[in-house]
């Protein structure tokens, strides 16, 4: 396999996974620091959050990788598998689209003067990479939802031959 396939197929998993064992963690090292050496971790309550907040956008771009997202499917399911498919080719262009201006309109507030100053209380992180999670996450699942786009095209080319 592939280097290009494999993070194709394994990207949004293995980096969830590794932020989800990080936060687990770091709420158990902060919880045994509390409770057990009766001293708080000051940091690792912002990081968690930091941490999950990153997992959560890659979460949704994983979700639309593997079809997992939650769908309302009285309508579809009385489609036809031919109406079926362009249902689903006009669902994913409206996702597209919503997925597109998020990035875009992300990215333009993450490049306000007054976002892109900021730094986070504990830590003095800039506030940017923290709010840079939601651009990449949308702009990952586009890439997923393309993908599931180009091969329900596929599927309407083929059932047409």
């Amino acid at each position: 396999m592939s280097v290009i396939k494999w993070i194709d197929m394994n990207a949004e998993k293995v980096l969830a996974s590794a932020l989800l064992a990080a936060i687990v963690v770091l709420i158990f090292g902060n919880v045994f620091m509390r409770y057990i050496m009766n001293a708080s971790l000051s940091w690792g309550e912002e990081l968690t959050l930091w941490l999950f907040v990153w997992f959560v956008w890659l979460g949704v771009s994983y979700a639309f990788h593997t079809g997992d997202h939650v769908r309302i499917t009285v309508l579809r399911d009385v489609l036809s598998e031919r109406a079926r498919l362009y249902a689903d080719v006009v669902i994913a262009l409206l996702v597209l689209g919503f997925l597109i201006v998020l990035t875009i309109e992300c990215i333009k507030l993450i490049r306000q003067p007054f976002v892109a100053s900021q730094t986070s209380v504990v830590l003095g992180l800039p506030i940017p990479i923290l709010y840079a999670s939601a651009p990449v996450g949308a702009g990952l699942s586009a890439i997923r939802v393309t993908q599931h786009l180009r091969r329900t095209l596929r599927l309407i080319a083929e059932t047409k031959a």
